[in-house]
């Protein structure tokens, strides 16, 4: 059975991870993705771990691409690229705004020679903004956008930088998106389109606890407020292993489901446990 994206071609300029995690995706839905790289390979090629001399994190974000190496400062370099725009349908970069057109890659120029273009940016903080020439790293956009407060302000105010760079992870996952709606609009209009999906704009967006701070007077005892980062703690049992457990205590029979789980039937009808107040009294019971 056909891929849904099989006989789309993909030229990826992107670096480290927010652009080729969008490409890694649009290969997984059957594109082919021509990764382009300078001479001395993308960043991510010399983190450790390895094995056979390949970074695993590289091999993780750009599984079954297709790699070409080209210096884009140098004039032949653009003559290839042209050439390869003639047949491609989308292209994705992350650099920030500007840098495209100054190596004569920009939107309008490829879109004169392939109309049907799709045209996918990702960047910091965007195009026009004061902030458009700011570098962008994950963290940073964590915590400028409140990641690392509302989890911070779920573990008792103990602020920390997430492991993960769910900045990078999400940016791509929405450029994705972008990608195939344009994709659709270009399949009704015979038009392609260019797509610019911001970091900072992301974690706006993905961050669905800021509403969290419109209180406008003090949370009511017992209130069920929705639930912060942290709120489902990890417990260690008896035998020194970890459970993490999970669930609505609004939601009709949770607690009842729990119970049952741990061998305490007896706390279902117990009134110290009849409500969420009265639990949260007797969490030493």
């Amino acid at each position: 059975m056909a891929a849904p994206l099989d006989g789309i071609v993909v030229l990826d300029f992107s670096r480290v991870l927010a652009g080729p995690h969008c490409g890694r995706a649009l290969a997984d839905l059957g594109a082919r993705v021509i990764k382009i790289e300078p001479p001395a390979g993308d960043l991510t090629r010399f983190c450790y771990p390895r094995r056979n001399s390949i970074s695993s994190y590289f091999a993780q974000q750009n599984t079954g691409k297709d790699n070409i190496s080209l210096d884009l400062s140098k004039p032949e370099a653009t003559d290839i690229i042209l050439s390869l725009v003639e047949h491609a349908d989308v292209v994705i970069e992350n650099f920030r705004p500007g840098v495209m057109k100054r190596l004569g890659l920009d939107y309008e120029r490829l879109a004169a020679i392939r109309p049907e273009l799709v045209y996918a940016s990702s960047n910091g903080y965007g195009t026009g903004t004061s902030w458009e020439k700011r570098r962008a790293y994950a963290p940073v956009i964590g915590a400028e956008t409140g990641l690392i407060k509302s989890q911070g302000d779920a573990r008792d105010g103990r602020y920390f930088n997430d492991r993960h760079s769910h900045a990078d992870v999400y940016t791509a996952l929405e450029l994705t998106v972008a990608v195939l709606a344009a994709l659709n609009h270009r399949h009704t209009t015979g038009r392609g389109q260019q797509a610019e999906v911001t970091m900072a704009q992301t974690m706006l967006y993905v961050n669905e606890h800021t509403h969290d701070a419109l209180w406008d007077e003090p949370v009511p005892e017992g209130v069920i407020r929705s639930f912060q980062p942290g709120d489902y703690q990890v417990l260690e049992l008896g035998d020194g292993s970890s459970v993490i457990v999970s669930g609505h205590p609004a939601e009709g029979g949770t607690f009842e489901f729990f119970m049952r789980a741990i061998g305490r039937e007896d706390a279902i009808d117990d009134p110290r446990f009849a409500d969420m107040a009265s639990r949260a009294e007797h969490l030493d019971a």
